[in-house]
């Protein structure tokens, strides 16, 4: 069997096998938005945005508005990153390439 068809096998079969892995839903679990802490990844760049939009003095409207957007989505990406540090356990990326891995040396037997 070629590799191709390997990696044609795995893309037909990944999703069964990955519903089938209770430590890759588990680990997917912990992505799911489940207390308030999850929701201030929201709220937290949307204030950060109305502070800033509210003490800089930026005089072309515009470029005000470019500039908030900005720092809210650049919050938002240390939001999430900090969301990201907090999770205990292994990430759905290396479990999935671990189940990949056991499924292709299952194919060369």
């Amino acid at each position: 069997m070629t590799e191709e068809q390997k990696e044609e096998l795995w893309l037909k079969n990944k999703t069964r096998l990955l519903k089938e892995s209770t430590e890759y839903q588990e680990a997917l679990q912990q992505f799911k938005m489940k207390s308030g802490a999850d929701w201030l990844l929201f709220a937290i760049p949307v204030v950060a945005g109305i502070v800033f939009m509210n003490t800089v003095g930026i005089k072309p409207e515009w470029l005000l508005w470019v500039c908030t957007v900005a720092v809210a989505v650049i919050v938002f990406a240390v939001c999430v990153f900090v969301k990201c540090l907090s999770i205990t356990g292994r990430m759905p990326t290396e479990i999935e390439r671990d189940i990949k891995k056991k499924y292709l040396e299952s194919l060369k037997e």
